[in-house]
């Protein structure tokens, strides 16, 4: 797993991270841990420090959420399945 960010606040969605890089969207989130937090939601600001958005994982209490804030997170594999590319001739 890889380092993705720092958890800076809670919002309506889910949580607010600053990036370390920029992830593709869907992509699994986990904590030190290595439970799954979440998944990628949304991804904001500049590209040189992007701010993720990531939605909880189902089953996940509010109070889990709050103990996160300041918390480093981690990415893992590319969640759902990915698209195959078309041959044109």
């Amino acid at each position: 797993m890889r380092k993705l960010g720092k958890v800076i606040h809670l919002t309506n969605r889910g949580f607010v991270l600053s990036a370390e890089q920029v992830p593709g969207l869907g992509g699994a989130v986990y904590d030190v841990g290595g439970a799954r937090v979440g998944s990628i939601l949304d991804l904001f600001g500049p590209v040189a420090a992007p701010y993720i958005v990531v939605k909880p994982s189902r089953g996940f209490a509010q109070a889990n959420l709050e103990k996160l804030v300041g918390k480093d997170l981690y990415m893992g594999e590319r969640y759902g399945k990915t698209r195959k590319t078309k041959k044109v001739p």
